[in-house]
């Protein structure tokens, strides 16, 4: 694992000296990893398959999950719904819970596992929805600003209501691959839960509350608050799974109960400032881009399976039908017109979390559940770069209306 890592910061230090120059040919830094990262697949062979599927490695990417969803947690503008309360509660509260039941059913049906943990698990890989990919999506004057804000709210959210199912679902796999029984599972899960929001509050509130106490008699400054916030989710994480709890969904907590405590009353409409946010936004992105490191590495593996048609059918409606009839179901009543609810329900990118949630699935399935996984998250994610990055930027202009007034809040 080591060897990949390095290699991959390599690629990040080449990256820097020209990152500029290569946006200008809009090549992005995830499709510099991607590509760096498909080079070092060829070379290695087998043994980046080998090294995933230790606990070294799982340990690694859960810590890397953990500060992205620390930072994702922390860091939606405008306050925690970015003032479009309504549509997003709806998007996150009914059309998140309906796309991943209508993923988990194509599952059922596509996927050919013998177990239907597996299928739970895969759409909890795939539906998540994630704009480091298509960042520009989110800076797009095409695209009303109404529309950039819910999306930048679901993002920031969505993989951390995932997350809490993923990791139950994992534990209904078991040891063997195969689903155990739910109650057994939530009797394993409940706990880990309850220890992760226990200390995800505890340290997220506590160190919050202190530093702006600290902040207000003058004992410190920005550049410890940034210290302080690169090392709230490592801490939460270890005291998590010290615990027995669950490391990355502690963190999550973590990150909006910090807002709550460091930003006091006025973190309803407020924003920690990006002076603090610096440090631990930079090692987010620094997590981020081996990862596609990593799944670069990964699909010259993917392509040694056979192209099944079931999976690329589930992928394709996992990018499509299974986020676009939630989404139009959700804003049933709402203020949203016809063409708002069919650009939510196109705009759906994903990305890291995605990546991150297949490689720790991988790490503890069987090695044909452990390939069904890698393939569709390789398919999904091929095809979201190809229908967010060229297909909805081309039809923004055509399916955006003229006017760009906020939504209303009446849910």
């Amino acid at each position: 694992m080591l060897p990949t890592i390095v290699c991959s910061l390599i690629v990040i230090l080449l990256w820097t000296f020209a990152s500029r120059r290569l946006l200008t040919w809009h090549v992005s830094g995830p499709v510099v990893m991607v590509a760096g990262g498909i080079v070092a697949g060829l070379v290695t062979g087998d043994h980046l398959w080998n090294h995933l599927n230790t606990d070294i490695a799982e340990r690694l990417v859960e810590l890397i999950l953990s500060v992205l969803l620390f930072v994702d947690a922390i860091e939606v503008r405008g306050g925690f719904l970015a003032g479009e309360r309504g549509v997003a509660v709806r998007l996150l509260l009914v059309a998140l819970p309906l796309s991943l039941g209508a993923a988990f059913v194509l599952g059922l049906f596509l996927l050919g596992s013998a177990s239907w943990a597996v299928a739970l698990v895969v759409a909890c890989v795939v539906m998540p929805v994630d704009f480091a990919p298509a960042a520009a999506l989110l800076r797009d004057d095409r695209l009303p600003r109404r529309l950039r804000h819910v999306l930048a709210v679901e993002s920031g959210y969505n993989d951390g209501i995932f997350s809490p199912v993923f990791a139950l679902a994992l534990v209904m796999l078991g040891v063997s691959g195969h689903g155990k029984d739910p109650g057994e599972a939530l009797a394993n899960a409940v706990p880990a839960a309850l220890y992760a929001v226990l200390i995800g509050v505890g340290v997220g509130v506590v160190t919050g509350l202190a530093l702006r106490r600290s902040v207000a008699a003058g004992w410190t400054d920005t550049a410890a608050i940034r210290i302080a916030m690169v090392l709230v989710p490592l801490i939460t994480y270890a005291l998590a799974v010290g615990a027995g709890g669950n490391g990355f969904v502690a963190a999550f907590i973590a990150g909006i109960a910090y807002k709550f405590g460091r930003m006091g009353d006025r973190a309803v409409d407020t924003d920690i400032t990006h002076a603090e946010l610096a440090a631990v936004d930079d090692l987010s992105v620094v997590t981020t881009m081996i990862m596609w490191f990593v799944f670069g590495a990964l699909i010259e593996l993917v392509f040694r399976y056979a192209l099944a048609w079931p999976w690329l059918l589930y992928a394709a409606l996992a990018l499509t039908a299974a986020r676009m009839l939630p989404v139009y179901l959700s804003m049933i009543g709402s203020p949203a017109s016809r063409r708002d609810r069919t650009l939510l329900g196109l705009i759906g990118p994903r990305g890291v979390s995605s990546i991150v949630f297949g490689l720790l699935a991988f790490n503890k399935m069987g090695d044909d559940d452990a390939a069904i996984v890698l393939c569709v998250m390789t398919f999904v994610i091929f095809g979201s770069l190809l229908l967010q990055g060229v297909a909805i930027p081309i039809g923004a202009r055509r399916l955006s209306p003229a006017t760009d007034k906020p939504f209303t809040d009446a849910p």
